[in-house]
């Protein structure tokens, strides 16, 4: 045993130590611990010191208002959280209760504490359930995520929540809620305290699978093309391997010769590829990648004539998600749907750096193992395996692989017909939406009665996966619906066997495997696991090392087939993790910018307003640049300048000026813009309303220009990976555009600054308020 492991032993010994004096406490008396908890930590005590106490303060309320009581593996779990580690703790141990112990204990400080995790249900309901066990202990709970059909909270209901001392939530909402208030016009509209302590629910699935997917919100739309449309009914007379041929591993498309030949034909032009033509080029592109990239029922449904996303980590609704860059316009063009705006970037976030924002940051999940280096690696978080409760039981069957989908399938329902006649409860999982409805396509052929979880309702969803114990029942879902709900089995059913679990495909990584095994066995329940694979599962298509044209129709060996698939799946694991540290580079260079705006932001918003020197100091920096890039030989020139930028009269002396002197040309223009805004100033007769005045206008040079870069670091990603197949260094190459980028956009900010200082008008609206109107 290691000296950690002994120290966290001994760290329970405590906690347990104390249950007989705790238990003896009445309600007030326990109640009365979390102020005597707060008033030491003002005194200076550590919560490290604490934890003893308060966990076993948190065990025993538990019982009193719950009627549960945390094990001591749920303790140990608790500490590997408080201190900052992922607790990897099987299906069924009790996470959701196991969360209230560190999330009590880093509220006390009075700073918050945030549980995260990917299902809005999910959080509503364990807020629900847990509220009453923080109210009794004098702590304030909230839930973060509105109900379903409602809209988003208001900045006053926003504060509310965030003031709370637990607040649960989902990732996304958290995200969003980051980038908008990011967005605010003024201090009294900001919601979010400093990031303190997050645990974050199914971490294995937000940090490693979601993390390369950042959290954009749009606006600003683009001028709309009209060559969707054309470019999708183009893509669809196109024929593989004539026309185009697809890159399997990456699954990209790109045009043959005889493509590109068809594409001049289609679209009567000479040269595809001519500069003029790049948007038609980018439809093109944009097309045949939507035709050949993406399956409906696997990555999105269409739904009221509106295409809804489809997650691939959990296959749920995407509601109110857009792919970027055109994508998700080329898709709808595909279908035959009313092409939706495609709209600018105006903020973005992933997961990585936000969870990096808060100042200590744990996770809880039953599928970390595998990814335990990249988790250290990218977090700095270490991964620890809890011990069960109970020992697992559960039957881990070989899996059964063969050549084809169809010889797969019929093993399957062979199998289900098989298990169907023990009566035990059978969960058949599938990668998607698509191969769920087969699969109960093939079961109501058969007159079998079962349940279809589809992505419609995470409610109903977590419903029916809680009654998927019961004797003789059959539910059909895809890989991890329902995650977050335990499947619990009658007294029936855990006599005959337990829960069969029917897994019908080889998963991309090892880790959603865990996890669909897991759905059985839980709480030392008995079960059995079994998967099937064939060398046609999406997985070895496109990680496979043997092509699909020399899969059929050849014998294979079932040693062969079987590592051949476990080398593919292991290509898609390392082709995965490749992609979420690209995407963390990527993301070091938007973080740090994100940061520096938000900062200047936050200076505009909560300091004092600019003094007249510091005024005089940005509108100088923008003047001499302006002196060094012009060539005012004439005074039409410098008039237009001075029009533009600085006042709509000019000084009576103008035409006395001497052009060629630039230190005085740069003298006499910073007189021009002094004059402006001590106009302005005069005229508003208030200093306070001078400096509402100077808020509004940083914050709108601000955001204008915030909106353009993040909106060409988003675009500069697809056009530095295209780099990647000359040989430059994809990072490196996106660091320098953006660090270039960047320094532009400060002098942008400036000098849309000093233009609205000096030529915004203001006038008073009939309430009295003012009324800008911006130059």
């Amino acid at each position: 045993m290691s000296s950690s492991e002994a120290a966290a032993r001994r760290t329970i010994a405590s906690v347990a130590a104390l249950e007989r004096s705790v238990r003896a406490l009445d309600d007030a008396g326990l109640r009365g611990r979390t102020a005597e908890f707060r008033e030491r930590i003002a005194g200076g005590e550590r919560l490290d010191a604490l934890l003893p106490e308060a966990f076993a303060v948190v065990r025993e309320a538990a019982l009193r208002v719950l009627g549960k009581f945390p094990y001591e593996n749920q303790l140990l779990a608790g500490l590997v959280m408080h201190r900052g580690g992922i607790a990897a703790m099987k299906t069924g141990e009790g996470k959701s209760l196991t969360a209230t112990l560190p999330l009590y204990l880093n509220a006390l400080s009075g700073r918050g504490a945030i549980f995260v995790t990917v299902n809005a249900y999910l959080a509503r309901r364990d807020a629900e359930e847990f509220r009453p066990l923080f109210e009794f202990l004098g702590l304030s709970l909230a839930a973060g995520v509105p109900e379903p059909g409602d809209d988003d909270f208001s900045t006053a209901e926003k504060q509310r929540i965030y003031a709370a001392d637990v607040v649960y939530s989902t990732s996304d909402k958290l995200g969003f809620d980051y980038l908008l208030e990011n967005l605010v016009g003024t201090g009294e509209e900001k919601y979010l305290r400093p990031f303190n302590y997050v645990l974050i629910d199914e971490a294995d699935a937000v940090l490693l699978d979601l993390a390369q997917m950042p959290l954009v919100i749009s606006g600003s739309p683009r001028v709309q093309s009209n060559l969707y449309p054309l470019a999708a009914e183009f893509a669809a007379t196109l024929r593989e391997g004539a026309d185009y041929e697809v890159d399997e591993a990456s699954g990209t498309a790109t045009l043959t010769e005889d493509g590109i030949a068809a594409a001049s034909r289609y679209f009567h032009v000479d040269n595809l590829f001519a500069p003029g033509l790049f948007q038609l080029n980018r439809h093109v592109s944009l097309a045949l990648r939507a035709r050949t990239g993406f399956e409906p029922l696997r990555d999105y449904m269409v739904m009221n004539d509106q295409l809804v996303l489809l997650s691939s980590v959990t296959g749920r609704l995407l509601e109110g998600n857009k792919l970027q860059g055109g994508l998700h316009q080329a898709i709808e063009a595909r279908e035959g749907l009313a092409t939706t705006t495609e709209n600018r970037a105006m903020a973005s976030v992933t997961y990585q750096n936000l969870f990096r924002m808060f100042a200590k940051m744990s996770g809880m999940t039953g599928t970390a193992r595998g990814a335990e280096k990249e988790l250290l690696r990218s977090y700095g978080t270490e991964v620890v395996e809890i011990p069960t409760h109970r020992p697992v039981i559960r039957v881990d069957e070989p899996d059964i692989v063969v050549a084809s989908a169809d010889e797969k399938l019929r093993l399957v329902m062979d199998h289900l017909e098989e298990m169907r006649r023990t009566r035990r409860p059978i969960l058949v999982t599938t990668a998607s939406v698509s191969s769920s409805m087969e699969i109960s396509r093939l079961l109501l052929e058969r007159g079998i009665e079962h349940n279809l979880l589809t992505a419609l309702s995470e409610a109903k969803e977590a419903e029916m996966v809680a009654e998927a114990g019961r004797v003789g029942a059959i539910t059909v879902a895809t890989l991890i619906a329902g995650r977050g709900t335990d499947i619990k089995l009658d007294e029936e059913s855990r006599a005959l066997g337990g829960l069969v679990i029917i897994a019908t495909e080889k998963l991309p990584n090892r880790r959603v495997e865990g996890q669909v095994r897991g759905r059985a066995g839980r709480q030392g329940d008995p079960g059995s696991s079994r998967f099937y694979a064939s060398l046609e599962d999406e997985v070895f298509v496109r990680f496979g090392s043997v092509p699909q044209e020399r899969v059929r129709g050849r014998a294979w060996r079932e040693r062969t087939m079987h590592r051949l698939l476990n080398r593919a799946q292991l290509a898609s694991e390392e082709r995965a993790s490749g992609a979420r540290t690209l995407s963390r580079d990527f993301d070091v260079a938007m973080a740090r910018q994100r940061d520096l705006v938000y900062a200047m932001r936050d200076r505009i918003l909560t300091g004092p307003p600019y003094t007249a020197q510091e005024l005089r100091g940005i509108a100088s920096g923008v003047i001499a640049e302006a002196v060094r890039a012009e060539e005012w030989e004439t005074p039409g020139k410098l008039m237009r300048y001075v029009f533009d930028t600085l006042a709509y009269r000019l000084p009576d002396d103008f035409d006395r000026l001497d052009r060629g002197d630039r230190r005085r040309v740069h003298e006499y223009l910073l007189g021009i813009f002094a004059r402006s805004v001590r106009g302005t100033e005069e005229g508003l007769g208030d200093p306070e309303l001078f400096g509402r005045f100077q808020r509004l206008v940083f914050l709108k040079a601000i955001d204008a220009a915030w909106i353009e870069q993040v909106d060409f670091l988003e675009q500069l990603k697809t056009v530095v990976q295209d780099r990647n197949m000359a040989q430059h260094r994809v990072e490196y190459e996106y660091r320098r555009e953006a660090y270039f980028a960047f320094e532009e956009m400060k002098r942008r900010i400036e000098r849309d600054a000093v233009r609205l200082l000096s030529l915004s008008r203001i006038e008073r609206g009939a309430d009295g308020g003012l009324v800008v109107q911006f130059a």
